[in-house]
């Protein structure tokens, strides 16, 4: 088939556009990416194998930012789409996450094409997250508004063909607000093996050995307030009276870090805390190997109840401990598992308590948890699901 895949920002790059368009075109089908331009990339491009189309880039790089903002009602991005529909006899739509969901179902009933909505995450709740942790302003104040994304997240489920969600606890969701059981398919971020078998040499390897000399525990991701990186933060000083050559070690970037920054000022902690800065995804697993756990402080909200982050199944794979927070999906995998241990959200006590069980037993976390990924949690047993809901048109 000739498969369009709409993205809302950039290409590249996104793992799970990656891994599903990557996925599509090495099982024969012809895959076109439709996606935001604000790097100013050429229009057109193909990657590795994959069609990569781009919205027209203007000089200005605000008028830019605001021509090219995805809505499913914009003039400018339904022209985009169905020059790809038109030009490229498009078989299937496949839509990424909610703001251009009804986008793509309106250019599948125009041109009588099914279309899946991939929901890799539960934008509705997401955007209730973001305006607890930071406001809006602007455009996004009117175009980012949950409760406008309320109607748009109901239509989307009544009217997509078929919902692609990433977790078990996802799925009452879109029951719940009308989609229909049988057309729901769980296709998880989960990772490629391949990943954990090598990995590129790191350029600074004395960071490496440094984190692995120390009693290191690992944050990677988006380095904002609703993560939860300031309760690691409040528990360094408890942890480091058992342990006191705890190292915390964060590998990301985000709007939080000079908040953060001043936090472990204030805590008297930033001899403990190491900020790598962002890394390529390769080079992770490294970071991740040379630590004692991995760490997901996420917030529980109802967004964090109903997605699953990727980088639980990183740690796994890379045999690393989990320490979590007590969000649904997280707690789940951790106990049927029993790859690592659960803190209260937001609690820094319960947090420091969990760092320093897992320092006096590590028990067999790691290996249990690699078990998990080696014989469950893995893309394949993901892109079998993947492609099954995809033959089916």
């Amino acid at each position: 088939m000739n498969i369009l895949y709409i993205w809302d920002a950039d290409y590249p790059w996104d793992i799970r556009v990656e891994k599903i368009c990557q996925t599509l075109y090495k099982n024969g089908h012809n895959v076109h990416i439709a996606s935001r331009n604000l790097q100013k990339n050429i229009e057109l491009e193909e990657i590795n194998g994959l069609q990569i189309h781009r919205l027209k880039p203007r000089n200005n790089d605000k008028l830019n930012y605001i021509l090219s903002f995805p809505l499913f009602f914009s003039p400018i991005w339904k022209k985009f789409i169905h020059t790809i529909i038109e030009q490229n006899d498009i078989d299937l739509i496949i839509v990424r996450d909610l703001p251009m969901a009804i986008a793509g179902i309106w250019a599948g009933n125009k041109y009588n094409i099914p279309v899946i909505f991939d929901m890799a995450e539960d934008y509705l709740a997401m955007l209730r997250d973001i305006w607890k942790f930071k406001k809006f302003h602007g455009l996004n104040l009117v175009l980012r508004n949950p409760y406008l994304a309320q109607f748009v997240q109901k239509y989307a489920f009544k009217n997509a063909d078929h919902v692609l969600v990433v977790v078990d606890e996802t799925i009452a969701v879109i029951t719940e607000t009308g989609g229909k059981l049988e057309n729901i398919t769980i296709v998880s971020n989960t990772p490629e093996l391949t990943n954990f078998e090598t990995s590129p040499e790191i350029e600074n390897s004395s960071d490496i050995e440094e984190i692995h000399n120390n009693y290191s525990v690992i944050y990677t991701g988006g380095i904002q307030m609703g993560r939860g990186i300031q309760t690691m933060l409040k528990a360094i000083p408890k942890i480091i009276k058992t342990i006191p050559d705890f190292s915390f070690v964060i590998v990301g970037s985000g709007y939080a870090k000079s908040l953060l920054e001043e936090l472990a000022r204030e805590e008297g902690v930033e001899a403990h805390v190491k900020w790598i800065g962002w890394v390529d995804h390769a080079m992770l697993f490294d970071y991740v190997r040379a630590c004692k756990a991995g760490i997901i402080p996420h917030l529980v909200t109802d967004h964090v109840n109903t997605t699953i982050p990727n980088k639980i199944f990183d740690y796994m794979g890379c045999e690393t401990p989990v320490i979590c927070s007590d969000a649904i999906p997280l707690e789940r995998i951790i106990n049927e598992e029993k790859c690592g241990l659960v803190y209260k959200s937001g609690n820094p006590d319960s947090l420091a308590d969990a760092v320093i069980k897992l320092y006096q037993d590590s028990d067999n976390y790691g290996q249990n948890g690699f078990n998990a990924v080696k014989n469950k949690y893995n893309w394949p047993e993901d892109e079998q699901r993947l492609l099954s809901v995809i033959n089916k048109y």
